[in-house]
């Protein structure tokens, strides 16, 4: 008896040390798929947004969305009224209609990138956000821009003006069929803005 006895604590000991191991791989896989349903691969953060209320209401008040892109730029997103298309509760990625939206791009170097207009939404599976109507776009640097609609990524700093472009700017007035700014990868805190298409620009030299 004895000698069976210890056959099985063997046996058990062996059958542990293989288990065990397996068991807490296991937990780990598990603890690692609960963490990336949360939300990592959205790009966004929902600052303060209450989920409980949108998935019980059509629209919900004020509500802001942040985030940082790859070139550590922090991207913020306040909008008046905010509207779930996609079912919160869902593995769908996120999908917002946003109500006079208000977006700003903030650089490492306090450089900034205001931008505005009358209707917007956020989708997150397409990795975008857009703004669409009277959108103006401002910078730090002292252009003060207007165009039908603006796209901005949300997991890169890039965003583009599309639909005829026009405004000032520290050269003069402009116009354009089209704006793009992204990050400048010779200088990180920094941007690039470039106007392409039918491009036209009225100088106003400094007195």
């Amino acid at each position: 008896m004895r000698k069976t006895h210890g056959k099985s604590r063997a046996f058990l000991w062996r059958s542990l040390r293989l288990i065990l191991p397996l068991a807490a791989l296991v937990l780990l896989s598990t603890v690692f798929l609960v963490s990336r349903s949360v939300d990592p691969q959205r790009a966004i953060e929902l600052a303060e947004i209450d989920i409980t209320e949108i998935t019980r209401e059509p629209r919900i008040g004020t509500a802001r969305v942040a985030g940082i892109t790859r070139e550590q730029t922090a991207l913020l997103i306040e909008s008046n009224t905010i509207r779930s298309i996609t079912d919160l509760q869902s593995d769908e990625a996120l999908h917002l209609e946003l109500d006079n939206p208000v977006g700003e791009l903030q650089f490492p170097a306090q450089r900034t990138v205001f931008f505005q207009s009358d209707a917007g939404e956020v989708d997150v599976a397409r990795d975008r956000l857009v703004m669409r109507g009277d959108v103006i776009l401002q910078t730090s640097d002292g252009f003060d821009l207007r165009m039908p609609q603006l796209v901005s990524a949300l997991q890169t700093t890039l965003v583009t003006g599309t639909g005829g472009v026009a405004g000032e700017g520290p050269p003069g007035s402009l116009t354009a069929d089209a704006l793009e700014l992204r990050a400048n990868p010779e200088t990180p805190d920094g941007y690039l803005l470039a106007f392409t298409g039918n491009v036209r620009l009225i100088y106003q030299p400094e007195d």
